[in-house]
């Protein structure tokens, strides 16, 4: 198990199709559960199941892991759904659902759990369709992630008891490699109930950029002291990753995660979001040797990737050109996820940045006519592979946001 690319064949992933709980999201509600509007649940479903059946004619069924039904089938065991029923209500302040809880069937449990309560007043975890916040494969680990929002708290605790005690994550568990900033659920929720200054860590930010240089988005929603946790653990556990960067982000909105303005789409090139990127001093990023101790400091990305990755292309979302850059980063443009290097997935609604790939000599394809024509999607090279997104755009992610990639080969 393990992953030391971003770009490398994609063998196991794992994700979440949108539940009913994203109905439930109403305009006074949405920014508190960090949606700037109420999307169109019947069409964000349909949207998604185009991404999930391209994700399985890849990989198989078998190594595409929906998380709910891991979270069931972690219930079912009554000793873990004890503690995490204690767990839930010590999160949600909630102690006196106990017994109404433990006698609901696992698959009640976990539902209820994602898809919240309006009887209980208990929210619902609309963001949980983004997979690749609730952790990150970084070389041989698994990294657990403190969200940052209350919305997203319930995310953490769920993902906490599926990474330990779930056998798709047995390798990892049982050999030390999962990573969190919390080293006990007490401390995990003590982290997330806390309003400020806690550690938060999350898997948008968390990045491979190479075999052995891993690089941390410092963002609206990954801190300082999460980072230096993470930078302590890997020091500690010796580990083949050597390079540990963080890259300073604007405390901005359209930057809430590194993977909202870089994402890797081939060998030696990338897609990036220019005004950010190109800039001498838009943008520092620090870099540390973990093994030697040494640092490097640049006032720019183009000086960090000079140094370490010389030979990278990046791409520019809606080719550069402004007001097209701005508003096609914003629905995702430098958001990609790669099935194998140059065979990746994008949204077909930003066209500047498409037609920047087909200069390039990409191939253009949309979802629904390669799943209509049972095209082999293995076979298929140098191509972007498009989704219908009017929806999962509105919900603030792209398809790098609505994966988690487990192992790569």
């Amino acid at each position: 198990m393990g992953s030391y690319s971003e770009i490398a064949s994609l063998k196991k992933i794992l994700i979440h199709s949108p539940d009913a709980g994203i109905a439930k999201v109403t305009p006074d509600l949405a920014m508190e559960l960090l949606y700037e509007d109420i999307v169109y649940y019947s069409k964000i479903k349909e949207e998604h199941l185009s991404l999930k059946t391209i994700l399985e004619a890849y990989v198989g069924q078998e190594n595409c892991l929906e998380i709910a039904d891991l979270f069931e089938e972690v219930l079912q065991n009554v000793t873990v759904k004890e503690e995490f029923v204690h767990y839930l209500g010590l999160l949600e302040s909630k102690p006196f659902l106990k017994d109404k809880l433990m006698d609901m069937s696992s698959k009640q449990l976990s539902s209820y759990s994602i898809e919240g309560s309006i009887e209980e007043a208990l929210l619902p975890i609309p963001n949980f369709i983004f997979t690749r916040d609730i952790g990150s494969v970084a070389g041989p680990f698994l990294i657990h992630a403190t969200a940052a929002k209350k919305a997203r708290a319930r995310e953490s605790l769920i993902t906490w008891f599926v990474f330990h005690f779930h056998e798709q994550f047995k390798a990892w568990a049982s050999n030390e490699k999962i990573i969190s900033v919390a080293h006990t659920l007490d401390e995990l929720v003590a982290y997330l109930k806390a309003e400020d200054t806690k550690p938060q860590l999350e898997g948008g930010d968390i990045m491979m950029i190479d075999h052995n240089h891993l690089l941390i988005g410092s963002s609206e929603r990954t801190n300082e002291r999460g980072i230096a946790l993470l930078k302590k653990q890997l020091q500690e556990t010796h580990s083949s990753i050597e390079y540990f960067s963080v890259a300073y982000l604007p405390e901005s909105r359209y930057c809430m995660h590194w993977d909202t303005v870089f994402t890797f789409t081939n060998h030696h090139e990338a897609v990036g979001f220019h005004p950010l990127l190109n800039s001498s001093d838009g943008m520092s990023v620090k870099t540390i040797s973990l093994k030697e101790g040494k640092e490097w400091r640049f006032n720019g990305f183009p000086d960090f990737l000079s140094h370490f990755l010389p030979s990278l292309t990046v791409i520019p979302c809606g080719e550069a050109v402004y007001p097209y850059d701005q508003r096609e980063q914003w629905t995702d443009g430098c958001n990609f996820v790669a099935l194998k290097p140059g065979l990746i997935i994008g949204y077909d609604r930003n066209e500047k940045t498409l037609e920047a790939f087909k200069k390039r000599g990409y191939t253009i394809l949309e979802a629904t006519s390669l799943i209509k024509n049972q095209t082999d999607i293995r076979s298929l090279e140098h191509t972007i592979i498009t989704l219908k997104s009017s929806e999962l755009s509105r919900a603030r992610g792209g398809p790098h946001c609505l994966t988690f990639p487990l192992e790569r080969i």
